[in-house]
């Protein structure tokens, strides 16, 4: 009884999907952030394979520098974008993709790594950061990472606000 839960969910979850991806002029943010976060697996999974792949034929003998490595992830980059895009491409013939979906996946790619700074600069500074008052006091106002961890979520907020007026006024 308990095996047949998994499969139960795993087929509504396929036809909510494809619901969800037939309807042409609905489910705008569901369905961004439904294609997004199978992107973003479908790129981890490349990148997994690509660095196992790419460090079986890179010789251990030979200390692997910095700037070789920063070139391997950007090919690395390179190849899983192209995968994506053949994808995407796969996926347009069977469920058509709007500009405004593509649109808000745009953003929240954006949103996300605004997001992600964030979190780097409050744990990476966490003694810091735990008192505002500290900083009040000290009249360290110019402080990158109070910066970061007060403006940037504000950042988040203002383009929410107009994304989803430009979404009200048809603009995107």
């Amino acid at each position: 009884m308990t095996q047949v839960w998994p499969i139960f969910l795993g087929i509504l979850i396929i036809v909510i999907l494809t619901l969800i991806f037939k309807e042409k002029d609905h489910f705008f943010f569901v369905k961004a952030l439904v294609l997004f976060a199978g992107m973003l697996l479908f790129s981890t999974v490349n990148f997994l394979i690509f660095f196992f792949i790419s460090f079986l034929f890179i010789r251990t003998d030979h200390i692997l520098k910095l700037g070789n490595l920063f070139v391997l992830l950007g090919i690395l980059v390179i190849i899983s974008g192209i995968l994506l895009y053949i994808g995407l491409r796969l996926f347009n013939k069977i469920f058509p993709l709007s500009v405004t979906t593509l649109t808000l996946i745009e953003y929240y790619i954006q949103w996300t790594l605004i997001y992600v700074t964030v979190y780097q600069a409050i744990f990476s500074n966490v003694k810091k950061i735990t008192s505002v008052a500290h900083y009040i006091r000290v009249g360290n106002f110019l402080d990158p990472n109070l910066f970061v961890v007060i403006i940037l979520p504000s950042f988040i907020s203002a383009w929410i606000a107009v994304v989803l007026f430009k979404r009200y006024r048809r603009a995107i």
